[in-house]
């Protein structure tokens, strides 16, 4: 956050008492990325200015290139703010820093400067700087002692221009001139006073984790193993079947269900993060196993799809299941709610289409599962009984007669 202070008079103390007090500042601009002051601004501003008057020879990124290149040299020569350290003060974390003779002052929040040129001079601790980071709430101050230096870091990693690292900067514009500035590439010229810039708040951003992506590779893999031996206890000659239409039936029921199911998921991952990460998997792979019976629902569908839909939707119950029972106060009472007899309802249809006998071995319990307690059970806010498959039940009864 870059906030002004204009003091023409050159009234204001040169250290403040209190670090944090923003008391005679206004807020200017939200700094993102990187703030200059001195010859960088100034080539930023003039190549404004320049494509602003003529913007049909700034389309292409080459151009733009070629036009950096031609002010930077103009300034090569020029030196416009060859004594700019007699211009302003600077001061990093309350404390006067003394500047050497300089044309400008980069302060970085991100490595990559000027179009991706790493300004620091490097990603890695040494003995008085620590790395840099994106993320510390620390700000990397260097010094731009001329275009030339400015081309040739794009080269080479250089790192004696390095000033200070801190998480508070204050710069006063001395004189009666101003002094250009540039905040994310946008130049202006900024009157005399007090600039001063300090941390105001975070925003979550998108980051590729190749650890992250690696486990779930490895745990998609594993789970396609854990699944392969299901499909011997099909009937083969019947897979390509198509279902009766009072299956179709019921697969539609579940269907809808795990739609709803899924919705509140959505809803309540909106405020908990946590129900995204877990479950993010789950609700991917049942969305698409239902939305392939939608074209062909429900004259053609076939017994592959209501198999995919099934196998699919039990996996979201589970997932959802273990995950609300494993943290009781993860959610709200009224998302908690809504969630668990959207929940329920799935586990009712689930149980419907356990009573068709292909089915069967997609949706009985595991060894690992609970036989004896569904989740209406589980819940103490609900009277939902487990619906056991009658299929199910005439398999036990069967077993049982012999031995008595």
């Amino acid at each position: 956050m870059l906030l002004a202070n204009i003091d023409p008079f050159g009234a204001t103390p040169f250290i403040d008492p209190d670090l944090d007090s923003l008391e005679g500042y206004m807020e200017k601009c939200v700094m993102n990325n990187y703030f200059g002051i001195g010859l960088d601004a100034k080539i930023s501003l003039e190549f404004n200015n320049k494509r602003e008057e003529h913007p049909e020879k700034c389309r292409s990124r080459t151009k733009n290139m070629m036009w950096y290149g031609v002010l930077g040299t103009k300034e090569l020569l020029q030196r416009t703010y060859k004594n700019l350290e007699q211009k302003v003060q600077l001061e990093c974390d309350g404390q006067y820093i003394p500047l050497p003779s300089l044309q400008g002052i980069a302060v970085l929040n991100i490595p990559s400067y000027a179009g991706g040129t790493n300004f620091w001079g490097g990603t890695k601790e040494d003995d008085i700087f620590c790395a840099p980071s994106f993320d510390d709430k620390i700000l990397e101050v260097v010094a731009v002692f001329g275009s030339m230096q400015m081309a040739v870091s794009r080269v080479i990693k250089l790192q004696h221009h390095r000033i200070a690292q801190c998480r508070t900067v204050k710069i006063t514009i001395l004189g009666d001139e101003g002094v250009p500035i540039q905040v994310d590439g946008e130049a202006w010229i900024q009157p005399p006073g007090v600039i001063k810039i300090q941390h105001k708040n975070r925003a979550q951003m998108l980051t590729r984790d190749r650890a992250f992506e690696n486990t779930l590779k490895s745990w998609e893999d594993k789970l396609k193993y854990d699944k392969g031996p299901l499909r011997p206890h099909l009937y083969p000659q019947q897979s390509v079947d198509l279902a009766t239409e009072e299956e179709a039936t019921l697969v539609q029921m579940c269907a809808r269900a795990a739609e709803e199911l899924i919705t509140r998921i959505c809803e309540a991952a909106k405020t908990n993060g946590l129900l995204e990460q877990e479950l993010a998997h789950a609700v991917n792979a049942a969305s698409h196993a239902i939305n392939k019976t939608h074209p062909k629902f429900p004259e053609s569908l076939t017994r592959n799809t209501a198999i995919e839909v099934a196998s699919t939707v039990k996996a979201l119950y589970n997932e959802t299941e273990s995950l609300l029972l494993g943290r009781v106060s993860l959610l709200d009472p009224p998302e908690e709610e809504q969630l668990s007899g959207a929940l329920q309802t799935a586990e009712l249809e689930l149980g419907k289409l356990g009573e068709i006998p292909w089915l069967y071995h997609i949706l009985q319990p595991n060894d690992e599962e609970d036989h004896s307690l569904g989740y209406g059970k589980r819940n103490s806010r609900s009277s939902m009984f487990r619906i056991v498959p009658k299929f199910k039940k005439e398999k036990t009864s069967k077993k049982m007669s012999p031995q008595s």
